[in-house]
């Protein structure tokens, strides 16, 4: 495909990198050869892995990439920013015989080259290899629950299918071409398909940030004034925050993808880019090109949208058998006509993901309205599993955010003696920002039930290079904040060293441990200590506090305030509670 490029558009822009420089598609197609030449020269074997370490320059990413494709070889991306022993993790899984990249890796056995030494001197004609559409051409490692990389298999037909459905009955002469502008990572799923969409026979140029900055972002529309701007929700949410105004008119459309977003984001998103139709795409690694699109429709402002093309989307129960319309279950995308991806040397997890009637499971939870629009409910690995009962950190996230306070959060589960779990949300926002208010804003729209119980503000969200939350450093984070909470000062009034002393006997836990910032739930409370609670109170401390004030107080300190401001009750029609034990319902 870079072959055809190059003799139909020898000299047009195919990569544009802001402020470093641009590369044709000729001088793409001449330095992929010579890389191949290079690696060939080294020893490398049709089928041999190469992980080429992946920096901001896209434009030596792209001809390494290539080059290792046009050996035979299996390309093996990786974040140039990963850890030296995540890079030898991967090349150790991939049985990789050598490196591309700026810097030599330590701990990776093998050679190690830059890819201007590896195409120096070397001619940049045709190699004489042939591989065809069923060969691998990638590897692209993702960390696992376990932390352990797991690899992504893609055959060379199964990462062209998109592009090769664009443009092919068209002359590209007859064809304007069309700018995308990202500041997505090389060695990602999302910044890779964009990197080959240019090979498509459309005309495409891709224009690229070396890194994501918001106000070079903006800059960079207004000077190239692209078709269309890519944007992951961390990203978005980022040019959101930007004060200086830029002309964005140019844009036609805005592509997010990655992850989910909120519909206020896309809301506001449609609001800066004033000319631009809101496009959501949702997809994984392994169930590419298999795909859902959206335009962001007011009147489904929750909904992924439909399957794109040719493929096929259904949500299925645990035997794996379809589940009714607007039931939810576990998703799964199809896509005919293209060889599915697997994991590498994996054939137990390949089977578990990658069924033999080519439906790949997508590791997330949906379900399908009667015109075929699919609504995420949340990630498999998000749910919280609330004493039981599963609760969505999407609809949460989705709420927090539409308070005029909030511009990002993100829902997780923090472990509870009884309940198993509970849900705790972080939020980023204005100066004005009450953590407690907010709660009482989600609680209001999603129940009781659903609503986080605790949510607490910070300056920042952690991420991963796709800007994605990193979750378990954010649960990390909170435990170590919550536990320093319980126990920082001591209760201030009479109030607060009764409620103390009467949460401690509920839980079994030291009163002078409980500080007036503790909170119910993370203390392990749950709502069978809450009822005991309820009645402690009003046996020991003459006031009628309902047991659901404590699931809305949940500090020591709001709890006490409650108990204040509670109406006195008659005492001696209660009697001492008897004690169950913890975690035992009868």
């Amino acid at each position: 495909m870079l072959a055809a490029r190059a003799e139909e558009r020898p000299d047009a822009t195919a990569i544009e990198l802001v402020g470093a420089g641009r590369l044709s598609f000729a001088a793409w197609n001449q330095r992929s050869r010579a890389v191949a030449r290079g690696l060939i020269r080294r020893g490398v074997r049709p089928g041999d892995r190469v992980v080429v370490r992946a920096s901001g320059d896209w434009i030596a990413f792209a001809v390494g990439y290539v080059g290792v494709q046009a050996a035979g070889a299996i390309a093996v991306p990786v974040l140039a920013s990963s850890s030296d022993e995540h890079i030898a993790r991967v090349h150790a899984e991939a049985g990789a015989v050598g490196v591309i990249g700026d810097v030599p890796v330590g701990l990776c056995p093998g050679w190690s080259r830059t890819t201007d030494q590896i195409e120096v001197a070397q001619p940049s004609g045709p190699t004489g290899v042939a591989v065809s559409g069923a060969d691998d051409a990638e590897i692209l490692f993702t960390s696992g629950t376990t932390g352990r990389p797991k690899g992504v298999v893609s055959t060379h037909d199964n990462l062209t299918y998109a592009i090769r459905q664009r443009g092919a009955d068209v002359p590209a002469r007859e064809v304007p071409v069309r700018t995308v502008l990202h500041a997505l990572p090389p060695a990602t799923n999302a910044g890779q398909s964009l990197m080959l969409q240019t090979l498509s026979a459309a005309p495409h140029t891709m224009i690229v940030l070396e890194k994501f900055d918001a106000d070079r972002v903006l800059g960079a529309v207004q000077k190239f004034r692209p078709d269309d701007v890519v944007l992951v929700p961390a990203y978005a949410l980022a040019l959101l925050r930007v004060e200086a105004r830029f002309d964005l008119s140019a844009v036609r459309q805005v592509r997010t993808t990655s992850a989910p977003i909120s519909a206020a984001t896309l809301a506001r998103v449609a609001e800066l880019f004033p000319n631009a139709s809101i496009v959501n795409m949702y997809t994984s690694t392994e169930s590419w090109p298999a795909r859902l699109r959206m335009r962001f429709d007011p009147g489904r402002p929750f909904s992924l949208g439909r399957a794109h093309g040719s493929s096929e989307v259904r949500i299925v129960d645990e035997s794996g058998e379809p589940v009714a319309t607007g039931a939810s279950g576990s998703v799964q995308l199809r896509i005919d006509g293209v060889r599915p991806r697997r994991y590498w040397n994996d054939p137990d997890a390949s089977a578990s993901v990658f069924r033999s009637d080519l439906w790949v499971s997508t590791g997330d939870v949906g379900r399908l309205d009667d015109a075929g629009y699919f609504y995420l409910e949340d990630r498999s690995a998000d749910t919280v599993n609330v004493g039981g009962r599963n609760v969505s950190t999407l609809a949460a996230e989705g709420v927090l955010e539409e308070h005029p306070d909030v511009e990002e959060a993100a829902a997780f589960g923090m472990p509870h003696p009884t309940l198993g779990q509970y849900l705790v949300a972080t939020v980023i926002g204005s100066a004005g920002l009450d953590p407690d208010q907010v709660r009482s804003f989600a609680a209001a729209r999603l129940g009781e039930t659903d609503a986080p119980k605790r949510v607490v503000r910070v300056e920042q969200l952690p991420r991963n290079a796709l800007g994605k939350v990193a979750k378990r450093e954010l649960i990390e984070t909170v435990s170590a904040l919550l536990a320093r909470e319980a126990g920082h000062g001591g209760p201030a009034s009479d109030t607060e060293r009764a409620v103390a002393a009467i949460w401690g006997r509920a839980l079994d836990v030291a009163p002078a441990t409980i500080g007036p910032d503790a909170e119910w739930l993370s203390l392990g409370g749950s709502s069978l200590e809450a009822a005991e609670v309820a009645l402690l109170v009003g046996d020991e401390l003459g006031r009628d506090v309902p047991e659901r004030v404590l699931h809305t107080n949940p500090t020591l300190r709001a709890y006490a305030v409650a108990v204040d401001e509670a109406p006195r009750t008659d005492t001696s029609r209660l009697r001492p509670v008897g004690r169950a034990a913890r975690g035992v319902t009868g």
